[in-house]
Order: C-alpha cells, then sequence, then structure tokens
C-alpha cells in the first residue's frame, strides 16, 4: 500500500508539473503576441517574440515563458523517471526529459543569438516528434494503446508539417501545430500515468 500511494503522489505530481508546463508556454507565447500587433502567423516565426534586440519587452515574456516551461517538462520527466524505472517508461521519459531541457535553451539563447537559437530549436522539434513515435511503441506494454495511436499519428504529422510546401513565408503556423499537438499528447499521457498510477506504472 505505502508503494501504491508513493506512485500515485508521484503520478498526480507529474500531471501537475505537465498542466503547468503546457499552461506556461502557451500564456507566454499568447501575452506575448498580444502585445505584438506587427505579428503574422503568416510572416513570422514564433521565435520572432523573442528577439531581445528588436523586442526587448516581449522577447522577455517569451523566453521566460518557454525557460520555465522546459524546466517543468524536464521536472517532470526526471521524477517519473525516478519512480518508474521500467523500460516502456524510460524509453520515452528520456527523451522528453532531453527536450524539455532543449527548450529551456531556446529561452536562454534567442533569436538574436543567431545560429545556436536555429540549431536548439531544430534539435527541440525533432525531440518531440521522436519521443511521440517512442511512445506510440511504449503504449502496448503501458496498456495505453489509444494514446500511444494519437502520437504515432503526431508523431508522423509533425516532420510532414515542416517539410510540405506551404504557401506562406513564416513558419510560426508550423511551429504553432506541432507544439500544440505535443502538449496534446502531454497532457493525455498525464492523465493516463495518474490513472494507471499503481496499477500498471512498473509493468514491462
Amino acid at each position: 500500500m505505502p508503494r501504491i500511494e508513493a506512485q500515485r503522489r508521484a503520478a498526480q505530481i507529474f500531471m501537475t508539473l505537465a498542466t503547468l508546463a503546457v499552461l506556461t508556454a502557451g500564456i507566454s507565447i499568447a501575452i506575448s503576441i498580444a502585445l505584438s500587433p506587427w505579428f503574422s502567423f503568416t510572416n513570422n516565426a514564433l521565435s520572432d517574440l523573442g528577439n531581445l534586440a528588436l523586442h526587448p519587452a516581449t522577447g522577455g515574456i517569451f523566453n521566460a515563458g518557454l525557460i520555465l516551461s522546459g524546466l517543468l517538462v524536464a521536472s517532470a520527466s526526471i521524477l517519473a523517471a525516478h519512480s518508474w524505472t521500467n523500460w516502456a517508461n524510460l524509453s520515452w521519459l528520456s527523451p522528453l526529459g532531453v527536450a524539455g531541457l532543449d527548450l529551456t535553451l531556446i529561452g536562454f539563447f534567442p533569436e538574436n543569438t543567431g545560429r545556436i537559437h536555429l540549431w536548439v530549436s531544430i534539435v527541440f522539434f525533432a525531440l518531440i516528434s521522436i519521443t511521440m513515435l517512442i511512445y506510440s511503441y511504449a503504449s502496448w506494454p503501458l496498456g495505453s494503446p489509444a494514446i500511444g495511436a494519437l502520437a504515432l499519428a503526431f508523431g508522423i504529422s509533425s516532420p510532414v508539417i515542416w517539410f510540405a510546401p506551404w504557401p506562406w513565408r513564416g513558419v510560426a503556423i508550423q511551429e504553432a501545430a506541432t507544439s500544440a499537438m505535443a502538449a496534446i499528447w502531454f497532457i493525455l499521457v498525464s492523465r493516463q500515468v495518474l490513472r494507471s498510477s499503481g496499477r500498471r506504472m512498473e509493468s514491462p
């Protein structure tokens, strides 16, 4: 019983951190857009909002939101990996934790820092797709095939969205779409973790 209670507490914390991570990123981006009348989804990148050289006011809000959100994602992943050490969970929690840390780097190295921002952004979106694809495989032994099927669809759709030819110049739509898919998956997984806590979390 103490073990089950400990796992349930860990699952509750995981869901709380996941929810806060999604809300923090979403709210900071929304506020930055609201304060930027020049911003266009078809002509800009979301990272333009974080350019401290051109937009110091919104840049601070945007970058701080990404840093905090990334730390929350990484913290949730570390907590879960410490609580559930089976291969099925570690297989997707490990890249998710790295993606969270990489998200903080996007905030630490905003657009005005040059190529390093481009590379950490590419790594983040790649890691998110990889994480969802891995979860789609691990979802079967974890007892969540429905979320796994959604993760597979999202994991495939994300790179397709990036490489497909679109009629607009900016990449904000691609960034928003892939981020929304990752957020939906993350919230669904956190709810599944809570439902399964103390019952299946230590299987496979």
